[in-house]
C-alpha cells in the first residue's frame, strides 16, 4: 500500500472510531441530561458519571493505538468543525477549556479552592506538554536536515531521512498520549471534587463540547 493509501486507510479508521464514540456519547449525554435531579437518585448520578468516564478512557485508548501507526491522524483529526479548529490542542480539547465548564457559582468554598489548585497544576502540565512537543518538532527537523549529510548515495539519503521522520513520529505519538492522559486526568480530578449531581452537569457540558467540535 502506498503512503497516501495507508494514510487514507488510517483516516477512515479514525473516522469510524470517532463516529462510533460520538454516537455513544450522544446516548450518554441524553442520559446525563434526563436523569432525575433529586438526591434520592444519587446512585443513578454516580452510574452515569462512571459510564461517561469509561467511554472517555476507551476512546483515548483506541486513539492512542491508531496514533501509534500515524500520529498525524490523531493530532489533527479530519473533518473538524470551526469550534474544533479554535479549540484544538494536540489532537483534542485544551484541558483548561474543560475547567472553564465547571459551574463555579455552585461550588462551596472548599471546592472552589480545590478547583483553583487543579487549574494551577493543569496550566503547568499544559506548558510542559507544549514545551515537549516543540522540542520534538525542532529536534526532528534538525535530524531530518542532517540525516543525509554522511550518506554515500541517494538511496542512503532517503533511508536516513525516513529513519529521522520515523523517530520524530514515534516521539510525537508519545506526546499525544501524554496530552490525552492529561485530558483524562483533568476529568478525574474535577469529578472527584464535585458532588455526583454536579459531576453529571459538568460531564454533560464536556460531552456537548466534544460533540460540537465534530459537527460540521
Amino acid at each position: 500500500m502506498t503512503r497516501t493509501g495507508a494514510f487514507g486507510a488510517e483516516v477512515a479508521a479514525f473516522q469510524v472510531i470517532l463516529r462510533t464514540w460520538l454516537q455513544l456519547m450522544q446516548s450518554v449525554l441524553d442520559r446525563l441530561v434526563d436523569v432525575p435531579r433529586e438526591p434520592l437518585h444519587e446512585a443513578e448520578h454516580r452510574a452515569y458519571v462512571a459510564e461517561a468516564m469509561d467511554h472517555h478512557v476507551s476512546y483515548f485508548l483506541a486513539k492512542s493505538i491508531l496514533a501509534l501507526r500515524d500520529p498525524a491522524v490523531a493530532l489533527c483529526p479530519p473533518r473538524l468543525s470551526l469550534l474544533a479548529k479554535a479549540l484544538l490542542w494536540i489532537g483534542g480539547w485544551q484541558p483548561t477549556a474543560a475547567l472553564r465548564l465547571v459551574p463555579a457559582g455552585a461550588l462551596s468554598a472548599e471546592q472552589a479552592s480545590s478547583l483553583e489548585a487543579i487549574r494551577a497544576v493543569t496550566r503547568a502540565a499544559v506548558a510542559a506538554v507544549e514545551k515537549e512537543m516543540r522540542r520534538v518538532q525542532n529536534d526532528g527537523l534538525v535530524r531530518f536536515m542532517l540525516a543525509g549529510r554522511a550518506a554515500a548515495s541517494a538511496a542512503a539519503v532517503a533511508a536516513a531521512e525516513k529513519a529521522a521522520i520515523g523517530r520524530m513520529v514515534a516521539r510525537q505519538w508519545s506526546v499525544s498520549v501524554v496530552a490525552d492522559s492529561l485530558r483524562m486526568e483533568v476529568l478525574r480530578r474535577v469529578v472527584a471534587l464535585l458532588s455526583p449531581l454536579q459531576a453529571v452537569d459538568f460531564l454533560a457540558d464536556v460531552v456537548r463540547m466534544e460533540i460540537s467540535m465534530h459537527q460540521m
